[in-house]
This record gives C-alpha cells, structure tokens and sequence, in this order.
C-alpha cells in the first residue's frame, strides 16, 4: 500500500530558470525532483507520480512550444508554474492559470499569452485525461529517463462520430448544485446512454457529457463560447459542439460511477 504524503500541501513554485527550448522537459523532471526529495523518501513510489505529473505538464509545453509557436531548439525559454501537492490523494496539482512562459526570441509576450490560453482551452481537459492514471513502473523510468511514452490514444475518428450518431436527444432534467444544468442523453430506442453537463467555468461554458456504448464509456469535454442558458433551450447545440471533439475512453464502470456522480448533483 502507498503510504501518504506527510508533506504539507503548500503553494510551490516550479521555474526552470533560463534554458534552451531542447532542453525544458529534462529540466522540469529535474527541478520536480529536487524540490520534492523529501515527499520520496518517505514515499518511494512517489517517483511515479513525478513522472506523470512532469508528463502531463510536458505535454502541455510541447504544444504551446512546439506545435503553436514553434520554437527552435536553440531559443531559450522560461517556465514558471505554481503547483501543490494534495497529501490526501498523493497528487501533484499543476495550478494553470499561473503558467507563465518566457520566450527568448521575436515574438511578443501578447502572443505567447494568447496563444497560452488557446491551447490551454483547446487542450488542457484533453491532456488532463490523458494523464488521469499514474504509468507503469515500466512507463515511469522510460518518462524519466527522458524517452517519450505517448499516452494511450483517443478513440479513431470514425468510431468517435459513430457514438454520437447514436445519441437521440439530449434531454434537460434540471439545474445542478454547482449553477448549471444537467441532461440526460437518449438512444435511438429512447434508452439512456448517459448524462451531460454544462457548467460555468472561468473560460466558459464545460460541457461534459459521458455516454456509454458498445461496452465501453467515452467522456467528451469541451469549452464553449455560448450562454449555458442558450445552450439549455437549445440542445441540438450542445451536440454541434461536440462534434470534432476527441473523447477519453473509459472502462464501462468508470463512466458509470461518474454518470452516478452527475445525476447526484440535480438539484
């Protein structure tokens, strides 16, 4: 059995100082380990959760970095991030609206900062799934050794449009405790095959629907731009909103369980 943390969850900070593009995910593995030594020696199996918290952070980076604006190896960059860790569920807890990047060539922090908040709308929920399970032992030291273990991919394409095609209507029941709605979503034989959300949040409207099908879950997350009162007299728009999205697949009883935490929360 893991023992727990019986470090403080207090407020750290993560800076990698200046360092070249080639070179920030190593330094962020590296500067996670040393500023939480102590957590491992008293949990060793604690390494593990370094990794996939260092994974899902480098995730992130890599596409703001890499894929959005394209650094090169050679530029230099800046990473700062606050973070805790929650002693109760031995979980490193990335606050991201304090990610703050620095990049050492011509481009202007005004882009750098809007492109940080697209990809975090665009990808955040995405990778946070992604990175929901701690690796194998085995995936661990790869991570750690710098080697890239890709996380398990999304559902093809095709299978992702066939499991909305089989979605009916998207029924309100109710407002939620949290101040959003909750609906239910119906088959073609007017059976449910999961629940819905939209939540207000502080990048918009989350849409979070689970919907169950061939024996399988699939959660699809997205952020919209419109009213969840819109959205609630018009549920033909919540799944036009849906469309595109990439789900995580979960094993059957996971969405049930978390199908179970939605219909607890009407009102």
């Amino acid at each position: 059995m893991t023992e727990p943390i019986t470090m403080r969850s207090a407020v750290m900070e993560l800076n990698t100082g200046i360092v070249i593009a080639g070179a920030y995910a190593d330094k962020v593995r590296r500067t996670l380990f040393a500023q939480l030594k102590e957590v491992m020696k008293s949990n060793k199996d604690f390494t593990r959760e370094i990794a996939r918290a260092s994974g899902e952070l480098n995730r992130i980076l890599y596409h703001i970095l890499v894929e959005t604006i394209r650094v090169e190896k050679g530029d230099a960059v800046r990473v700062r991030i606050k973070y805790s860790v929650d002693s109760s569920s031995n979980r490193i807890v990335f606050d991201y609206n304090t990610l703050s990047l620095e990049v050492f060539r011509r481009v202007k922090d005004e882009e750098v900062s809007s492109i940080i908040k697209k990809v975090l709308d665009e990808k955040l929920e995405e990778v946070k799934n992604q990175y929901a399970t701690l690796p194998s032992r085995e995936e661990a030291e790869k991570i750690l050794k710098g080697e890239v273990v890709e996380p398990e991919k999304p559902s093809a394409l095709e299978v992702q449009e066939d499991v909305l095609k089989n979605v009916k209507s998207i029924d309100l029941l109710g407002e939620t405790i949290t101040g959003g709605y909750l609906f239910k979503i119906k088959g073609h034989a007017d059976q449910s095959i999961g629940m819905l959300t939209i939540e207000p949040s502080d990048r918009g409207v989350l849409i979070d629907a689970l919907i169950l099908s061939n024996g399988k879950g699939y959660r699809y997350l997205k952020t919209s731009e419109m009213s969840k009162e819109v959205l609630a007299e018009n549920p033909d728009l919540i799944l036009k909103e849906l469309q595109g999205v990439k789900p995580a697949e979960l094993e059957a009883k996971q969405a049930e369980e978390f199908i179970r935490e939605k219909t607890s929360m009407a009102i």
